[in-house]
């Protein structure tokens, strides 16, 4: 009985054996290419879709142009490239500002602001010894006038009613200019008001750096450097 049960227990792994052996194999199945009419069509269809986003048609244009070499619409996608290249150049001109709009609770008139920080950081001594960077604000409110503004975000700019509060500014690579600031009106130490909003307003809108250096308690001259290109005057009238 026992020679019996072995006997079939063989023949069952012999033929479990024979059968994994015998099993087809896994067949990857290659898509076959897009059909060139057809990818052509849809191609065209993208770029001419004008509520497209700008990217994405200009993704579709250079496929075009890349894999339909002979296509009748090449020549309009390579100028298509070409227009949607710059507008996308100029529209990420001025992403670096940030404007805001906010109704003064006494006056219920609107005060707008445009704000760019500094491409350069810096790092004071003890106890602020954290690295920030600067921020230059140009502000026009309805009761406390128009506003150029220069702030850090810790330590002491050495700007006092009873001492001359010097401001250097120096727009691209023209002349440096010394100018006397204002401190603010609560006496905070990490802010001073820049004058002559008319003349920076007008400088900056022709200018695409901007170069603030100001002098700090302990620290000496700060000099603090500002990408200002694309700055759109109108957001703030």
């Amino acid at each position: 009985m026992a020679v019996m049960i072995l006997v079939a227990v063989v023949g069952a792994m012999m033929t479990d054996s024979t059968q994994s052996a015998t099993a087809p194999a896994t067949q990857t199945v290659t898509p076959s290419p897009p059909d060139p009419a057809a990818e052509l069509a849809s191609l065209v269809r993208a770029i001419d879709d004008e509520g497209a986003n700008r990217r994405a048609r200009l993704a579709s244009a250079r496929l075009l142009v890349a894999r339909h070499p002979t296509a009748p619409d090449r020549q309009r996608a390579e100028a298509l490239i070409a227009q949607l290249e710059a507008e996308i150049v100029e529209e990420s001109r001025g992403a670096q500002w940030s404007y805001l709009t906010r109704t003064d609770d006494m006056s219920g008139r609107q005060s707008k602001s445009a704000r760019v920080r500094s491409t350069n950081s810096f790092q004071f001594g003890f106890p602020y010894n954290e690295r920030q960077h600067a921020t230059l604000t140009l502000r026009r409110h309805p009761r406390h006038g128009n506003d150029v503004i220069f702030s850090i975000e810790h330590g002491q700019i050495l700007c006092h009613s009873f001492d001359r509060c010097r401001v250097r500014v120096r727009f691209d690579d023209g002349p440096m200019r010394t100018l006397t600031g204002t401190e603010p009106a609560d006496n905070s130490a990490d802010t001073v008001f820049i004058p002559g909003y008319n003349d920076f307003v007008q400088r900056l809108g022709k200018a695409k750096t901007v170069r603030i250096e100001v002098d700090i308690f302990q620290e000496g001259a700060l000099v603090a450097e500002f990408n200002v290109d694309g700055f759109k005057h109108d957001r703030l009238r």
